[in-house]
């Protein structure tokens, strides 16, 4: 035990620093921050659909466990007429109200836009919508048929179509697009 001890005596405490006294540390000062994660941003080409829904909306929206999506309104025969008029020759002759043609509409619109993600919903009209294209004749609050571009929800809205594909989708659909509730999504479709 003395060969331990003998060593242990030699080593000095004196060379040591003595540490600091502890000092009084603002609140801003002891709340370091912490490093967030590299937020991916929006290309300066992407649409911007400002303005979001209100906070009151979003916030009923997401408890009831609902989702909103950017889109357009397609009403009852909005897509058909759409894709009669984008191929008069061979669908000049159908009627509007033809429900078989919703189906070619989409697939007509995801290939053109090389968009997989263009879907269609049951949504509940707000009044937005409304105030942006008055030609609609349906009542605030029923359920209508829209063209979902994509919801609300990050990685959706990063990779969102760009300006100039909406604009072309304004010139089909001949509606403004905007935020809707969905009350059911076609996923299936």
């Amino acid at each position: 035990m003395a060969a331990i001890t003998a060593p242990m005596q030699a080593l000095s405490l004196d060379g040591v620093a003595s540490p600091e006294p502890p000092r009084d540390i603002s609140p801003t000062e002891s709340q370091t921050p912490t490093p967030e994660a590299p937020r991916r941003k929006s290309r300066p080409d992407q649409v911007d659909p400002r303005p979001f829904p209100p906070m009151e909306e979003w916030h009923e929206v997401d408890a009831a466990g609902d989702c909103m999506y950017y889109g357009f309104y397609a009403g009852d025969d909005g897509l058909q007429k759409m894709l009669i008029n984008c191929f008069p020759e061979h669908l000049g002759h159908k009627d509007p109200m033809n429900a078989t043609l919703l189906y070619p509409a989409l697939m007509f619109l995801r290939k053109h836009f090389r968009r997989r993600d263009i879907s269609l919903a049951t949504a509940i009209l707000p009044q937005r919508a409304k105030d942006l294209s008055p030609e609609i004749e349906d009542e605030v609050g029923e359920h209508v048929l829209i063209l979902g571009l994509f919801p609300l929800e990050e990685e959706p809205y990063l990779n969102r179509m760009t300006q100039a594909e909406v604009d072309e989708f304004e010139e089909l659909m001949g509606t403004k697009p905007t935020w809707y509730r969905v009350a059911h999504l076609m996923s299936d479709i």
